[in-house]
């Protein structure tokens, strides 16, 4: 009996460790150069410097994702630190994932679940940390004490909101209302104020953090006023590599339905009530970095059904197998990354990083930038890659590295290119196709900038306007 669960052990440290090799293949062989990544890191970095979340540096965004990256830029700021921090993030929720699995099925189906989900993961975002919760939850369930794993439930469930105003609201009002009804069915009362506890602790710390920072007020218009900005401005369907996730969605529900009907697993109404919280992120922008963690979310029921209806398909002595295939298209699509990695070694902050030095050619724009300021100049920087030139440069630039529809809290985007075309003092760098390079980009900038400045000088898609009679 014991050789039975020691050897269980070492399968499972050796399958996590392929998980995690999995992971780390897929973060860091990632290009540089997705804004999506280069957005948050750039608050990230942002925050190390001393801006405040919202009170210097307006974002639509809760705080949590942000100052849980933040930890491995107080060692190194580069953009490898904030990728380690990824790959850790992934290589937990893929090993929670497993685990979770792996209790009901088998090592074999946890494994190539996983592994599946590890094809799919390369970047983190706030949108991600409510799958990460909500997997967290669903360990909880199965912890043998049952007023500890609630209260570590309401803690979960308190920082979902505080990771996303939205789905982040609807996981916590799923959970509180689950929970609620156990209680109930159970006759056990008890773990509902346990789990209440949880719930007030992170509230009531995020709270005092608003006080402390002086950013109580810059909140509220970045994060309730600016989400309605957002919301309706960027809404919209794009649906380019989304079909796969939807149809794990569609039959991952249905297992769930299937699982609570047929044997009133309590787990599996847990699993797809925050399930659709974690679908939801993908409202009310619908594409693939919105709904793919739905549909990893998902592959959990999924893969129960699989482990249902075929229970032979996948032993454990061909697990390794289909590991090492899985892996291996991992790594294929990884190949020509370490083969050519492109590294740069004129960026500080994006050192390690393959394809850095496609951003070699800006050298000489980031340096007229630098010039421009060692003289007094102000640059104001229109641009949706404007975080591009600010990590080049080593500085940051709220709110223009992030300027997008919806992130600027209540104030109307064209009254900052009112404000940098009205002081004498500014230098303006802009994109010729400002208009069509990002769907974010806010509207009427562009033409306002060439009618009230004058074009001085050009560089490759950047135009530099001063303001006009100076």
């Amino acid at each position: 009996m014991n050789a039975l669960v020691k050897n269980k052990k070492i399968i499972t440290v050796f399958f996590c460790f392929l998980i995690v090799l999995a992971v780390c293949l897929k973060v860091f062989t990632f290009r540089a150069g997705v804004l999506d990544e280069l957005w948050p890191y750039d608050l990230c970095r942002a925050i190390t410097m001393g801006f405040v979340p919202y009170k210097d540096y307006p974002i639509v965004s809760m705080p949590l994702f942000g100052y849980l990256f933040t930890i491995p830029l107080l060692i190194s700021r580069t953009l490898f630190a904030y990728r380690v921090m990824t790959a850790i993030f992934f290589s937990v929720m893929l090993v929670a994932m497993y685990l979770l699995i792996e209790k009901k099925t088998s090592a074999g189906y946890a494994l190539c679940a996983a592994l599946f989900a590890a094809r799919f993961v390369e970047l983190a975002t706030y949108n991600m940390l409510i799958m990460f919760e909500a997997l967290l939850i669903l360990c909880c369930l199965r912890l043998k004490n049952r007023k500890t794993g609630f209260f570590l439930i309401g803690i979960l469930a308190a920082l979902a909101p505080l990771s996303k105003q939205s789905s982040g609201s609807i996981l916590l009002l799923f959970v509180t209302g689950l929970v609620f009804f156990s209680a109930i069915r159970n006759r056990n009362k008890k773990i509902f104020a346990v789990y209440l506890a949880g719930v007030v602790i992170p509230l009531v710390i995020f709270l005092i953090y608003l006080v402390c920072t002086s950013s109580f007020f810059e909140f509220w218009d970045c994060c309730f006023w600016g989400l309605f900005s957002f919301g309706g401005e960027n809404a919209g369907v794009h649906p380019e590599g989304t079909l796969p996730m939807v149809v794990t969605v569609i039959a991952g529900i249905a297992g769930d339905i299937y699982f609570w009907v047929k044997k009133r697993d309590e787990e599996s109404l847990f699993h797809l009530l925050t399930g659709i919280a974690v679908v939801s992120n993908a409202v009310p922008i619908f594409e693939y970095y919105h709904i793919v963690m739905g549909g990893l979310f998902f592959l959990i029921p999924v893969t129960y059904l699989i482990r249902e209806f075929a229970p032979k398909i996948i032993h454990i002595n061909i697990a390794p197998v289909i590991a090492v295939m899985i892996l291996g298209i991992i790594g294929f699509f990884s190949f020509d990354v370490i083969l050519n990695p492109r590294l740069s070694g004129k960026w500080e902050e994006l050192k390690l990083i393959p394809s850095a030095g496609e951003f070699d050619y800006l050298e000489p724009l980031v340096n007229a930038k630098n010039k421009l300021e060692s003289e007094g100049k102000n640059v104001v920087v229109f641009s949706s890659s404007s975080v591009v030139l600010a990590i080049l440069g080593e500085d940051c630039d709220p709110p223009y590295d992030m300027f997008l529809k919806g992130n600027l809290g209540s104030k109307d985007p064209l009254d900052y290119a009112k404000e940098a075309c009205g002081d004498s003092n500014n230098v303006i760098f802009i994109t010729r196709d400002y208009n069509d390079e990002n769907r974010q980009n806010p509207d009427g900038i562009l033409e306002y900038v060439e009618s009230h400045c004058d074009p001085v000088g050009s560089y490759e898609n950047w135009i530099i306007y001063i303001p006009k009679n100076n």
